[in-house]
């Protein structure tokens, strides 16, 4: 042992040894001085791979909360916007009734010459007005519809105690302008402000109402027409605890007006109240608490703070109440990732939003316990990595290697070698691949990094296997999926050179009937065997749909991205779409899933074949919208024409009349099953051919364009 120990350290002073042999060569044989050198050296290396570690995970992380926060802020901001114009627009049919305008007209004239309250309540013209909206009324997420003329006084009522009161300073504020001849949305409000001198109570919760113009027979606005609703309703479901998901436990989201006023209810009420801070007669949070910083943790120490209302709102609710008064929309959202104290004392970090339009604020916190846990995690490993100081450098040297051959083997995932990236979507990135042994070209799809937490990767997986259970030749076809070195989900899928129907319709717009017929028969019939085996796919359209030459035959089709994939005979119906930020391309969506996206069978995808044919008919869309909004609007309430007065070809009545009872709105008046819209694409093209030489004759004009561009 001696001979050879005197061997290595005559060698290394030699300098006959690699580099990283003479460093351990340092550590376990070199003298003193050397020894704490090396170790001085391995403590400085150490560090900084801890620190560089420490902060990509931390930027690592606070990319997903960001994103995770800002989902679910964007996705209760859309959902409230859907469902404040659906009432908006309830509010303007009836204030344009003509029954409920000459109502409102004979009480605003009958008020302006000084009629007493109990001469309006009497009044037949009150009696008409409340008989007119009992269809309105009836619906029991609708509480109140009242007339507001311009001195601010209530003149039609259904409520004895409110008729020719007047509402209170602030509601009034919010009807200006209504009185200028826009609809509003006048954020929730308790009995005491919206009437305050009311002797007795009609409404015993806090309303949200909505606002619109009724107008003289010149056209002049002459009062406000207000449709109420429960604010611990819809507004709370939407904004509030209902609207998360089960399994969100330490989620809070909430709403809050200008004076940091909580407008619907809190996972916190019960510690709230424990700790003195909710009285004990409240029913709930809303409209009892404002959102202020407890200086300490309430759930922890239930004890009332002294001075509370002297205490600073919460850093979260102050920046987004500050926000109000700057004209620039952009400053009107945030996200803070450093935490601070809630409400309730909690260290958390948030997103929120102020809407100008609605005049309140919505926010998102999440603990900073579990957003930043593997930060605590990391912390202590390090800290015992330090104190074994040779372990860790030989893990390190190790892990120079390590790091070496993934560098190598990077472009390695399972058993395919990756060429390049030929797709992103928001959740994963799809490679054109070669298999190692098979040399066969595939298309692998990489789950991001980011997202990859062990419940989204089962749930991708899950749908992954959904996927692969399916057979027919129109449907892309999954190879197998894993884990790749280091963790990372892929899995692999038939790779398909041709080109979607999205790109065909930008290139050259409306196609030919027959081949349009030849087309949706393929995808009907990938649906027909997805359908049979309970799978709805969800998002079909024309990029999900791929036009290629196989085996010899032009014009094949491939239904491609089972992303959004629905077993209807699970009994949990959670899926990956959850965490993106709309489940589904609104455009394809049909009435019943704009209020409810989770919903799914048959008929969606059938809808969604109606748009892709109007489409590919027409070169146009059935509907089209500046934004989300009015798009999800008109799906929900405007017809859409006929393909027949669309389109510049001549349109069978048989095919006119399918598109046409595919994008009905009432589920039941389209067709039941694919096997409908099979049988009728086959009879057209008995009628109407779409041979293989017209197709091969396509085909052969776009792969010489392809080429001369590719010159």
């Amino acid at each position: 042992m001696i001979p050879h120990t005197l061997e290595r350290r005559e060698a290394d002073k030699a300098g006959r040894l690699p580099r990283q042999r003479r460093s351990l060569a340092v550590i376990f044989f070199g003298s003193l001085e050397q020894r704490v050198e090396a170790v001085a050296v391995a403590i400085i290396i150490l560090a900084g791979l801890g620190w560089w570690t420490y902060s990509g995970v931390k930027s690592s992380l606070e990319e997903v909360r960001t994103a995770s926060l800002g989902a679910i802020l964007e996705s209760r901001v859309a959902a409230l916007e859907v469902w404040v114009g659906t009432k908006r627009a309830e509010a303007e049919r009836w204030a344009a009734d003509p029954e409920v305008v000459e109502a409102v007209r004979t009480l605003e004239a009958a008020a302006r010459a000084g009629a007493t309250r109990e001469e309006l309540w009497a009044s037949p013209a009150r009696a008409r007005f409340v008989k007119a909206l009992a269809p309105l009324l009836a619906d029991r997420e609708n509480v109140a519809a009242n007339a507001v003329d311009r001195e601010g006084r209530i003149i039609a009522t259904r409520f004895e105690p409110y008729e020719g009161r007047r509402v209170g300073p602030a509601v009034l504020a919010d009807l200006a302008g209504v009185f200028k001849g826009e609809s509003r949305f006048v954020s929730p409000r308790v009995e005491s402000e919206f009437v305050p001198r009311a002797t007795s109570s009609a409404l015993p919760r806090s309303v949200a109402w909505f606002a619109a113009p009724v107008r003289d027979a010149g056209g002049k606005v002459i009062a406000a027409f207000e449709l109420g609703t429960y604010a611990d309703g819809r507004f709370a479901g939407i904004l509030g605890l209902a609207a998360l998901p089960d399994s969100s436990r330490s989620i809070d989201a909430y709403a809050f007006d200008e004076n940091g006023l909580l407008l619907t209810e809190s996972r916190h009420a019960a510690a709230l109240r424990a700790a003195g801070v909710l009285p004990t007669q409240a029913p709930g949070a809303a409209f009892h608490l404002r959102l202020r910083d407890p200086g300490r943790d309430l759930i922890e120490n239930p004890a009332k703070p002294a001075a509370l209302d002297e205490q600073p709102l919460t850093r979260l609710v102050e920046r987004a109440i500050t926000s109000r008064s700057d004209a620039d929309p952009r400053s009107h959202s945030g996200i803070l990732l450093e935490p601070y104290r809630n409400y309730a004392g909690r260290e958390v970090i948030g997103a929120w939003q102020w809407l100008p339009a609605y005049d309140i604020g919505i926010a998102v916190e999440i603990a900073a316990a579990e957003a930043y846990a593997p930060i605590r995690y990391l912390t202590t490993a390090l800290a015992i990595l330090f104190g074994m100081l040779v372990v860790a450098v030989a893990v390190a040297l190790a892990s120079t290697f390590s790091v070496a051959q993934l560098s190598r083997d990077a472009r390695q995932v399972g058993p395919y070698r990756l060429e390049e990236q030929i797709a992103e979507g928001g959740m994963a990135y799809v490679y054109r691949a070669v298999h190692a042994l098979l040399k066969r070209p595939t298309a692998v799809k990489i789950l991001k990094s980011h997202l990859a937490t062990d419940e989204l990767i089962a749930r991708f997986e899950r749908e992954v296997q959904l996927a692969s259970r399916l057979e027919h030749p129109a449907t892309v076809e999954i190879f197998d999926y894993g884990r790749a070195r280091g963790g990372t989900f892929y899995y692999a899928m038939e790779y398909v050179d041709g080109i979607t129907l999205a790109t065909l319709l930008e290139q050259e717009g409306a196609q030919p009937v027959p081949r349009v017929a030849h087309i949706l028969k393929q995808v009907c019939e990938s649906l027909r065997e997805a359908h049979g085996k309970g799978l709805i796919h969800r998002d079909v359209k024309p990029a999900n749909i791929m036009l290629c030459e196989r085996g010899g035959e032009a014009d094949v089709v491939k239904v491609l991205d089972f992303g959004l994939i629905k077993d209807v005979h699970a009994t949990d119906t959670r899926d990956i779409t959850q965490y993106a930020r709309v489940l589904g391309t609104p455009l394809y969506m049909p009435p019943e899933r704009i209020g409810n996206p989770g919903f799914g069978d048959a008929r969606v995808d059938i809808y969604a074949v109606g748009v892709v044919a109007f489409q590919l008919l027409t070169g146009k869309r059935p509907f089209d919208a500046p934004n989300e909004l009015e798009l999800a609007r008109q799906i929900l309430e405007v017809e859409p024409p006929r393909v027949a007065q669309t389109a510049s070809q001549a349109i069978p009545p048989a095919l006119d009349d399918l598109v046409a009872r595919c994008l009905a709105k009432d589920p039941a008046a389209r067709p039941q099953q694919v096997e409908e819209l099979i049988a009728v694409f086959t009879r057209l093209l008995r009628e109407h051919p779409w041979t293989q030489e017209a197709a091969a004759r396509w085909w052969q004009d776009f792969r010489a364009a392809q080429e001369t561009a590719a010159a």
